[in-house]
């Protein structure tokens, strides 16, 4: 048998998610339509998405085996007398499995097509012993989506995988000495007659905005206290660039987390900040007068965090 390209198809990735293409529905947990892009739409498999039923390609960061051992199931089932008289559909259950529904095709990673008779359910938990097919693992390991509130594991916040104050410390102090003990001709002329406590000020303001203590806020002023420094300042482009290079290239220099998530979201608030600073430096700016210091976190790319249902052992 061969897949047919009118079909509703799910193609199973090696060790990563379900490929689903052709014309045919899909619906969350809380059986709400996802409304795809483009031809084909990634299904976790690997049961640690943040975005489930959608993947986020967290099997990749976790380290998925998706090995395919397909053998008996005995998960929800679809009667099969409704399969063919069914508009094709994957429907993702409560805390289970996906249901098919209608005419659809699985095709394992190895191009054959699974037998699909009395198994109507694709693992999504990723802990099936019969991947990739459902055998009610996930009742055991205590699957959930969608994830009640409070129950989710959150991922560390910036500040916490930065290292918190002592590495923000060290990244600025090593910063500003180096810019004024080489001196920057570019940026020297902003920090010429630096107050020698500016380094753990610029520390605590990036700690507050990755999401450790209110310090800033606190012991330093707040926000109104960061625009006042910025006020007729006239900062330039060049060197708000400047800026923004020295900065990751001090981050390496004193071992800041190199891994691209980090990197993306760090480098990300640079960029923003600096050209807030730059408006807000200009003569005659009209400023945003008052404002919590921002909050900076993860926004696509979280780091892998395992839900509890990821870890538990299996009898």
């Amino acid at each position: 048998m061969s897949p047919d390209d009118t079909t509703a198809q799910i193609h199973v990735s090696v060790d990563g998610p379900y490929l689903v293409t052709a014309d045919v529905e899909i619906l969350d947990a809380d059986g709400h339509p996802i409304h795809t892009r483009g031809p084909v739409t990634h299904l976790c498999r690997c049961g640690g998405s943040r975005n489930a039923p959608l993947c986020d390609a967290t099997h990749g960061l976790k380290g998925f085996d998706g090995t395919e051992t397909p053998g008996a199931s005995d998960a929800i089932d679809t009667p099969d007398t409704e399969h063919a008289a069914c508009t094709p559909c994957i429907r993702a259950l409560v805390d289970g499995p996906l249901q098919l529904v209608g005419d659809v095709e699985v095709i394992g990673s190895d191009g054959d097509v699974h037998d699909t008779a009395g198994r109507r359910a694709l693992c999504r938990c990723g802990r099936s012993r019969t991947k990739p097919f459902c055998d009610n693992t996930h009742l055991r390991v205590g699957f959930r989506d969608p994830v009640p509130e409070g129950e989710s594991r959150e991922p560390p916040t910036l500040y916490e995988w930065a290292g918190g104050i002592e590495a923000l410390e060290r990244l600025t102090e090593r910063f500003y000495g180096d810019l004024l003990s080489e001196p920057d001709p570019i940026l020297e002329p902003v920090f010429r007659g630096m107050d020698p406590g500016h380094p753990r000020h610029v520390a605590a303001w990036l700690g507050e905005t990755f999401g450790g203590p209110a310090a800033f806020t606190v012991e330093h002023g707040g926000y109104e206290h960061m625009v006042s420094r910025h006020r007729g300042l006239a900062l330039t482009e060049e060197q708000r660039r400047r800026w923004v290079e020295r900065m990751c290239a001090t981050a390496d220099l004193v071992g800041l987390p190199a891994d691209p998530d980090f990197r993306a979201n760090f480098v990300g608030y640079l960029e923003w900040g600096t050209r807030i600073a730059v408006f807000n430096s200009a003569p005659g700016a009209t400023v945003i007068e008052h404002a919590p210091v921002p909050q900076w976190g993860w926004g696509q790319s979280p780091p892998y965090t395992p839900q509890p249902w990821e870890t538990g052992t299996l009898d």
